[in-house]
Formats: C-alpha cells, sequence, structure tokens
C-alpha cells in the first residue's frame, strides 16, 4: 500500500523506549530492521477458535514497538507452501486465504479500537471495533502493510500511524499503555490462533488484551482531500427521452487534528455520492431494511455516537442523510456542507456534527444535528445522546435522546439505555420512549448466558434521522450457547445456541415469536455443518402493513441446513436447504447454492443462486386487505474482481431478481377475523443491477475510479393465470436492453 502524502503541522517526540534508531523501516514484509531486536515479542500463542486454549508456539509468532510514526507490528507464520492459501481479496471484501488479524486499542482502555487483516496475497479488512465489541466494517484508515513468503513461513509487517485514529491521551511525559491483539486464521483448517485467550465474542477481551509501553508523540495534522466527479447518463429521461444527463461535482473535505484526541472534520458538497451499487432488495414486508454507509465522512469517528440498543436501533443512522427530498422529485439530495468535531478525553468524551442538505433554504432539503458526551471509567462508561432534524417541506422537527451506559468485567456485561422521541408538526407534539437492557454471563470460554429486554410504546419514532423496526413493540429474550471439542472425531467443535423468546405490544397482547436452536459444526476436514430448527408461537400479527388490523397467526416451524465446504484448493461452494411452515396455512421450500472459483491468485469469480417457492406468503394490499399468495421467487448474482496491477483494480457483478405471486387467497379482516373474498391480485417484478469498476489506488482517500452501471426494473400487474408465463431471462434480457440506469462515473479524489 503506498504512503499517502500529508502536511504536517507539528512533530513528534522520541520514539518509544528501547527502541533502535537506525535506518527507516521499509514496510516490505522482511522484519530485518534493527529496530525489531528490541521490540516487544509476543512468543505465547494459544488456539482460541476452537477455544482448546492448547500451545501454537509453533503457529505464530509476533512482534510490536512504537515510534514517532506509529505502531509497528511484525507477525511471522509457520506454514509450509503447500499447506497455505493465496489469495487476493478486494478491499473489505471476504477474505479467502490465511490472514492476520490485529486489533489495537490505542486508548488501552476499550472505549473503541481498530482492527486490521492483512491476507497472504495483499488482500486487507479494516474496521472500528466498538465498545459493545461490535465490529464496523465501513470504517476505512490509512495504514500500510505488506507480506513476504518464504518456503516454510510468511509474514505480514503493518504500519499503523498515529494521526489514522484519535484516541485518549498519554500521560504528561506522553506514556501510554496500547493494547495489541495478534491472530493467525488458518484457512485449511479454520482454526485462529491468537497472543492472549479471548477473541470479540468474549466480554473480556479488551480487559485481556496484551499491551505494550509507548510514548505517544506530540502533533497535529491538516489533511484535504479534494475530488471531482463526472457522471454521464445513457437511459433516456421519463420527461424527454430523447436528453441525456451530463453532472459534475467538485467538493473538498478537510481534516484538522490539533492532537491525537481532538478532530475536526468539515465537508462542502463532500462526496457523498456512493460508487459502489447497492444489493438487489426485494421487501415487501413493513419492515425497513438496514443497510450500511460507506460514505467517508460518516465512517470517520462515528462510534463514539453509537448508543448501544437491541433489536437493530438507532438514533442515528447516516444513510438518512442525503436521502430522497421531502418534496419527492429526488432520490439522491445533494449535501451543501457538513461540520463533525470529536474531543476523546481521558475520562469524558464528547462530539458533535452537522449536517445541510441542498435546497434547505427552499424547504426541499434537511438539517441534521447531534451531540453526544460520554463518561467513561475502566470498567464502565455512561452517556447521553441527542439529536435534531429539521424538516421544513413537512412542517415537522424530530428530537431524539438517549441515555446509556455499559458495564464490563471478565465475567458479566450489561448495557442499558433509555430512549425518547419528540415529534412537533403543526398540529401537535408526540413523545414517545423506550428502553433497550441486556446482561451477559460469561460462565467459561465455552458457555455463556445473556437476557435481553426491549420494549418501545406506540408514539416513539426515531425514523427522521435513525432506524427502527417497529414501535409498540415489547421482547424479551433469553440466550444460551455451550460450546464442546471432542478429540479424533469428524468435527472439532460443536457450538450449540437456544433462543427463548417473547413478544407483545403494549397493550399486553401476545406476538408470534422466534423460538430458535441452532448446532454449528466445524468439521475435521476444515468445511462448515449448520442445522437450524425454529419454532414460532401463535399469537396476533399487527405489523402486516398500514392501518391493517392485528390478527391471529398459528404456530409454524422452520428448518434448515447449511454446508460450507472447505476453503482450500482453487473451488469452493456452499449449499443450503430451509423447509418452512408459511402464512396461515401454507408452506415453503428455499434452496441456495454459492460457488467460488479462484482461478489465479490474484483473481476470483463467485456465482450465488437462491431460489425460495412457497404457498403462504402473505402480503398487505391495502388497509385491512390481505392476500395470501403462491409464489417463486429466484435470485441470481455473478461477481468477479481481482488485481490487474499491484495499484490497479477490476471487479463487477451482475444481479437479477424475479418474484412472480399468484394470490392465491385474498382475505377481508374486519374486527381480527379473516374473510375470504374475491379478486385477483397477482403480480411479478422483475430486476436488474450491474456494475463494473476499475480503481486505480494511489494511496489513503487517493483514488481514481472509473464506473459502468446500468440496470432496470419491471413491476406488472396480471392475472393469476398469466403470471409466469414470461420467460425468466427473456424479461430480464429485456431489461438489460431497456434500462432506467445506463451511467458512467469518472471519478478521481486525493489527499493532500
Amino acid at each position: 500500500m503506498n504512503k499517502s502524502n500529508k502536511f504536517w503541522l507539528g512533530l513528534s517526540y522520541p520514539m518509544m523506549a528501547g527502541a533502535v534508531l537506525a535506518d527507516p523501516i521499509v514496510i516490505d514484509g522482511k522484519l530485518n530492521e534493527a529496530q525489531w531486536g528490541s521490540a516487544t515479542h509476543f512468543e505465547q500463542f494459544v488456539q482460541v477458535v476452537p477455544v482448546t486454549l492448547a500451545s501454537a508456539n509453533d503457529k505464530i509468532t509476533a512482534k510490536a514497538f512504537a515510534t514517532t510514526d506509529g505502531v509497528y507490528i511484525g507477525i511471522k507464520n509457520f506454514q509450509h507452501k503447500a499447506e497455505r492459501k493465496r489469495q487476493f481479496n478486494i478491499h473489505d471484501r471476504f477474505m479467502q486465504a490465511d490472514f492476520n488479524r490485529v486489533v489495537v486499542d490505542f486508548s488501552g482502555d476499550g472505549s473503541s479500537a481498530y482492527q486490521f487483516s492483512v491476507t497472504l496475497g495483499g488482500g486487507s479488512q479494516d474496521g472500528v471495533v466498538t465498545p459493545s465489541l461490535n465490529v464496523d466494517y465501513d470504517w476505512d484508515g490509512d495504514w500500510h502493510y505488506a507480506n513476504h513468503i518464504d518456503h516454510t513461513y510468511w509474514t505480514t509487517e503493518l504500519l499503523i500511524p498515529w494521526h489514522t485514529v484519535s484516541f485518549q491521551p498519554g500521560d504528561e511525559q506522553g506514556l501510554k499503555n496500547i493494547g495489541v491483539s495478534v491472530q493467525l486464521y488458518e484457512l485449511k483448517s479454520n482454526f485462529i490462533y491468537a497472543n492472549h485467550e479471548d477473541t470479540t465474542a468474549n466480554n473480556d477481551f479488551f480487559l485481556s488484551m496484551p499491551k505494550i509501553a509507548a510514548h505517544i508523540p506530540a502533533h497535529s495534522q491538516l489533511a484535504f482531500v479534494p475530488y471531482f466527479a463526472h457522471q454521464a447518463q445513457f437511459a433516456p429521461l421519463s420527461t424527454s427521452p430523447s436528453e441525456r444527463q451530463h453532472q459534475s461535482d467538485v467538493g473538498f473535505d478537510l481534516f484538522y487534528k490539533p492532537s491525537h484526541h481532538q478532530k475536526v472534520s468539515l465537508a462542502v458538497n463532500p462526496d457523498f455520492g456512493q460508487v459502489d451499487i447497492d444489493d438487489v432488495d426485494v421487501n415487501y414486508s413493513a419492515v425497513e431494511t438496514l443497510r450500511t454507509d460507506k460514505r467517508p465522512f460518516f465512517t470517520q469517528d462515528i462510534s463514539l455516537f453509537e448508543v448501544a440498543a437491541l433489536e437493530s436501533t438507532k438514533l442515528i443512522h447516516t444513510r438518512r442523510i442525503g436521502a430522497s427530498s421531502d418534496d419527492g422529485t429526488r432520490t439522491i439530495t445533494p449535501i451543501d456542507a457538513a461540520l463533525r468535531f470529536v474531543h476523546k478525553g481521558k475520562s469524558v468524551q464528547f462530539g458533535t456534527f452537522a449536517v445541510s442538505e441542498s435546497d434547505f433554504s427552499d424547504d426541499i432539503g434537511k438539517q441534521f444535528f447531534a451531540a453526544r458526551a460520554n463518561y467513561r471509567t475502566q470498567d464502565w462508561q455512561a452517556g447521553v445522546l441527542a439529536t435534531k432534524t429539521d424538516r421544513p417541506f413537512l412542517e415537522r422537527d424530530a428530537t431524539s435522546y438517549a441515555l446509556d451506559g455499559q458495564y464490563r468485567s471478565d465475567t458479566w456485561s450489561f448495557k442499558g439505555a433509555l430512549l425518547q422521541t419528540e415529534v412537533e408538526t403543526q398540529k401537535q407534539r408526540v413523545t414517545g420512549e423506550g428502553v433497550s437492557l441486556e446482561a451477559e454471563y460469561q460462565q467459561s470460554l465455552q458457555t455463556k448466558f445473556a437476557a435481553r429486554y426491549f420494549a418501545v410504546d406506540d408514539e416513539f419514532d426515531n425514523r427522521d434521522l435513525g432506524y427502527m423496526k417497529r414501535n409498540d413493540w415489547q421482547v424479551s429474550e433469553l440466550y444460551g450457547e455451550y460450546s464442546m471439542h471432542p478429540k479424533d472425531s469428524w468435527f472439532t467443535r460443536l457450538k450449540q445456541s437456544l433462543t427463548l423468546r417473547h413478544e407483545q405490544n403494549n397493550a399486553g397482547t401476545g406476538l408470534a415469536a422466534r423460538q430458535a436452536y441452532l448446532a454449528q459444526f466445524l468439521l475435521a476436514n476444515g468445511g462448515q455443518l449448520n442445522l437450524g430448527l425454529d419454532y414460532y408461537t401463535s399469537g396476533k400479527q399487527d405489523n402486516l402493513g398500514r392501518g391493517t388490523e392485528m390478527f391471529e397467526m398459528p404456530s409454524r416451524v422452520e428448518s434448515r441446513v447449511f454446508y460450507q465446504s472447505p476453503y482450500v484448493g482453487d473451488f469452493s461452494w456452499a449449499a443450503s436447504i430451509e423447509l418452512d411452515q408459511e402464512g396461515i396455512s401454507g408452506s415453503a421450500q428455499q434452496y441456495a447454492v454459492d460457488l467460488t472459483w479462484m482461478p489465479h491468485y490474484n483473481w476470483n469469480l463467485k456465482l450465488s443462486n437462491f431460489f425460495r417457492s412457497g404457498d403462504g406468503w402473505l402480503m398487505a394490499n391495502g388497509q385491512n386487505r390481505l392476500s395470501e399468495y403462491d409464489r417463486d421467487e429466484f435470485s441470481n448474482k455473478f461477481e468477479f474482481n481481482g488485481r490487474i496491477t499491484d495499484n490497479l483494480e477490476l471487479s463487477g457483478s451482475l444481479q437479477w431478481t424475479v418474484l412472480e405471486a399468484r394470490s392465491k387467497t385474498i382475505y377481508q379482516l374486519t374486527n381480527g377475523d379473516l374473510r375470504e373474498v374475491h379478486g385477483d391480485t397477482s403480480f411479478d417484478d422483475r430486476r436488474l443491477a450491474s456494475q463494473i469498476k476499475l480503481r486505480y489506488r494511489m494511496g489513503a482517500y487517493s483514488d481514481i475510479f472509473l464506473v459502468y452501471q446500468r440496470g432496470g426494473a419491471n413491476f406488472s400487474t396480471f392475472e393469476k393465470s398469466q403470471v409466469g408465463r414470461r420467460d425468466w431471462f427473456g424479461s430480464v434480457a429485456d431489461l438489460w436492453q431497456q434500462p432506467a440506469q445506463d451511467l458512467v462515473t469518472f471519478k478521481v479524489r486525493y489527499l493532500f
């Protein structure tokens, strides 16, 4: 990875005690500089997956030290050439190779950490490890790595510069203990070896991390990232079929760090357009699909604003910002400006951001504000969060508040949050409340128990800036997990989990709830086998469609089998079968197959196929009007990615989905009773999305993109007898020949 250019406003103090002044370190994977001789050595490694804790000193050793540049980490993996899998992956994509994973806790207290992974083959991943031990892979950082390959071993060398992250300062002399976790993932067996006994699945992961001592250098940094983008849309416009759209954008991001623990970020007409397309999403449920966000402004330092709430509830869901305009004329709303400030002190952390969408002065756009404060000690933390969204076109102001806390020991963890929302319109002011509680007990490395409770009232509404599955909802859950590790068996680990769940609305009416058993086998040959059985209790369904009354759902059972072949070799595959009861009286079968071919260590091709057929799919067609469908759904995705040269990457994808729904029974819902009525609500939905992307990497936040995207969608209503008569491949070909999107994007950004 090439080092990016930077303009430094300050310099640093001397390197860590014990490091040797010598020639500059070259990140080439060889670990042959003199400084490595005086580094902290990690000699004791154990097997953590499966968690036998058997000695792994013959598998991996590691070293680490700090200088004025940052933290250097060197890893030596003892694998003979025939036992390894070398494979490149596009950054943050799935890693099907042996790889090293490093987690660095710069603050040394678990307030947040950063994860860096490097594959044998030059691929990489990075992410933020939150205090809740979740990993957010949307974050991208400026760090450098290289491999060196020998016949009996291979090495990884990393440099993580100080300026890459924001973290708490050291003492008056700049001294600090930094947590460093080092792992080797062995592909042929699916085993993981680490320099301490825990993974992020364990409560005390941060507490048990090995530490290195470092002198934290004092410095400041100014980074300027301008961009230019041009798009040419060749698909005809509905308003003027003969016209073509051409659009250019120029903007910049400006980052200033006066010290390690403070950062100001300013974006003017920022680069908020995502280069990569989202996966095709066929979602007819009342629950919105939760998508991640790769836009640079929202991935940096965003973990400070996280509130740990259950059921994927978020008070800040950044995909709301820059989404469709409130007048419905735009699917993407440009951003005029965005500003964020973050301070991470020894005990107190706080941050704030503000974003103004384009045309806010004309009442079409929106404005967003958020402020967060957090106080923490080694074992616990407590914080508050407030957000505000101004939507003048709808004459709507929305605010949300959270008071949250976390406690963590070597056996116990607790996370809790009190939530409140307030929505004010011309007509009324509505206040909603919620609570999220979770306690977890780690009895041993093999056994874990958890109890969870989540509730929001019927006035709770955080969807102006946040995400929620629904309101008027109470969930109670008990969870247990146990792992066993037999010797001389056809499997090396059996992990069993049981989930018991109760759901009701705030009136106390019981809702259908999922009880789940899952057995996960790690096979001796390196494959995986999962067996799952879910039982849904009978109960009311009150969230099928807007304004639709609740009605009784019968109990039902779902069962599934999943198998993943060993990852080694040039070809791997995975398959699953699911047999379900669904709807009022129907059943369904679901099949999925994924095929991966790696003809060269720089290239891979993947074909994913999904098919579901059943006769009990329920969907709301209007208020108190339901249809039970006999439907077939087929989805196919072809992907390829690889690198042409060290800095030039090529990737592409083609996705298409066909949904054919023939109405089986139509119900009118009256006072909770389902009454069959005549009618026909049959339809089909066909979608296509494709992309080819060429990316030239010049360094961190410095790239040239050339992207071609083409796709379309067709929704049609038919008589039941006509559904399914259109050829699947022919209809998808029609979408290719008459696309709704036919777009070429050129974008360049560069970090100064």
